[in-house]
């Protein structure tokens, strides 16, 4: 009777005897940990696992700071801007709020809804001593319902020099009541507004002073826009760190907007936020189907669709990314077949015994399969602990300062480990090793006995 799985523990049957407890498992265990008569499988073994781990820990890093980047873009965008914004075709086909608001929470959950105006213009300020010039888009919004949307707080600054060290909780009041505070007028024909700092510094201005909105001229009236009478103040500061939106962007309320464009048409907007930002496309889809039905003449659009192309970029970026390093794992691949194949070589006149003795073809085939396995989790685990590591490292300490407005809301290299991005790396890293068995263990299966023996 040739022997198999019942050498080791003959109680168990051979489909269900476990894998601990196989011959197999043995023997492969054995030549992962024992020196090996020639020093170059030894070497080149290990150099697989350094490579399979490096390059695990390289995905891993590098995933998790896209993840960061991502989520910090999303959390900067997503609450300076509603998600899904409402725009009437015609007058007075916008839906009442006091009917959609009831609507949207019963399928939403805690949803906020407001209306805002947005209108471009010029703006003059003093630079120098010199007259400075910015295109800016004017946002206004009904501060008393924003000042309760935490993601929106989180960007204001009242400009006070403590502001830095408040605990966020006392940050978020201020930022609050700062908010609340744009529906004062200082004086007639003056309105508060919140600018980012970027903004500021090019038009040369400061905290308390005054920005003057510039006139179009008519047809007939000449080409240099005029200042107008009105005034814009600067209250606070409004900061998301993306260069392009603060450079463009100016806050005010909603109540102040026919005293700074009083010859402009004012029609709102309604703006929806959701307890899920990235929920907004689902949500805009079934809020147009919902109003074609109810209201008509009204466009439906979100945030995520306004932005699709900046997304489309991140997720191209991390795909190449992690293809890119996966070359590293394939480097090990390569080490792994080559240590393999030579242990099969080393190891031939032990295999011819076994085979000799009755082992099984498949027998002998997972012996090796069993040793790409054990190279394979060497390295993903040693590769994991390295790149965690690393990840907690980055997020903790100050290691990488990084200038303003490079990583949206941070000054430190952004870190969200994702886990399904570390169980897609495990896996891929996995079946890679165990692809690099397959060639050296057919080879072990088919090694006839009178062969093995003459070559040994």
């Amino acid at each position: 009777m040739p022997f198999g799985p019942a050498l080791a523990h003959p109680a168990f049957p051979n489909p269900l005897l476990p894998i601990l407890l196989r011959y197999e498992f043995s023997i492969s265990l054995r030549y992962f940990r024992s020196r090996r008569s020639e020093g170059a499988v030894s070497f080149i073994t290990w150099v697989a696992v350094l490579g399979v781990s490096l390059g695990v820990g390289a995905l891993v890093v590098a995933m998790s700071v896209m993840n960061g980047y991502q989520h910090n873009l999303i959390r900067a965008m997503a609450g300076a801007l509603p998600h899904i914004s409402l725009h009437a075709f015609r007058e007075g086909a916008l839906p009442k709020r006091e009917a959609l608001e009831p609507l949207l929470r019963e399928r939403f959950g805690p949803i906020t809804l407001s209306a805002y105006v947005l209108h471009e213009t010029l703006i003059s300020g003093s630079k120098d001593g010199e007259s400075a010039m910015q295109g800016i888009l004017v946002r206004a919004i009904d501060s008393r319902v924003e000042s309760g949307v935490p993601d929106l707080l989180a960007f204001l600054d009242d400009g006070s020099p403590d502001w830095d060290n408040l605990h966020p909780r006392e940050r978020e009041v201020r930022a609050a009541r700062l908010l609340r505070s744009l529906r004062e007028a200082p004086a007639p024909g003056v309105a508060r507004a919140l600018i980012s700092p970027l903004l500021a510094r090019k038009l040369g201005v400061k905290l308390g002073k005054q920005l003057i909105p510039l006139a179009i001229p008519k047809a007939g009236e000449g080409f240099s826009p005029m200042p107008a009478p009105q005034r814009l103040e600067v209250a606070g500061y409004f900061s998301t760190d993306i260069a392009a939106f603060d450079e463009l962007i100016v806050l005010m309320d909603i109540s102040q907007v026919e005293t700074i464009f009083p010859e402009k048409e004012h029609r709102p907007v309604l703006g929806i936020r959701l307890p899920d930002p990235m929920a907004a496309l689902g949500a805009k889809d079934w809020l147009e189907e919902e109003l074609s039905r109810r209201e008509g003449s009204v466009y439906v659009y979100s945030w995520v669709e306004e932005n699709k192309g900046l997304f489309q970029v991140i997720q191209y970026q991390k795909v190449a990314l992690f293809l890119v390093l996966m070359l590293i794992v394939l480097l090990a691949f390569f080490g792994m077949t080559g240590a393999l194949v030579m242990l099969v070589a080393e190891k031939m006149r032990e295999i011819t015994i076994l085979v000799s003795l009755g082992a099984r073809k498949h027998s002998i085939l997972m012996i090796f399969v069993v040793q790409g396995f054990l190279i394979g989790i060497a390295g993903t685990g040693i590769g994991m602990g390295l790149g965690l590591t690393t990840c907690w490292i980055l997020d903790t300490f100050p290691v990488f300062e990084i200038p303003p407005g490079v990583y949206p809301g941070s000054d430190r290299v952004p870190v969200l480990v994702s886990k399904v991005d570390v169980g897609i790396i495990a896996m891929a890293t996995f079946f890679t090793c165990l692809a690099a068995t397959l060639f050296p263990a057919i080879k072990a299966g088919n090694l006839h006995p009178v062969a093995g023996l003459r070559r040994a």
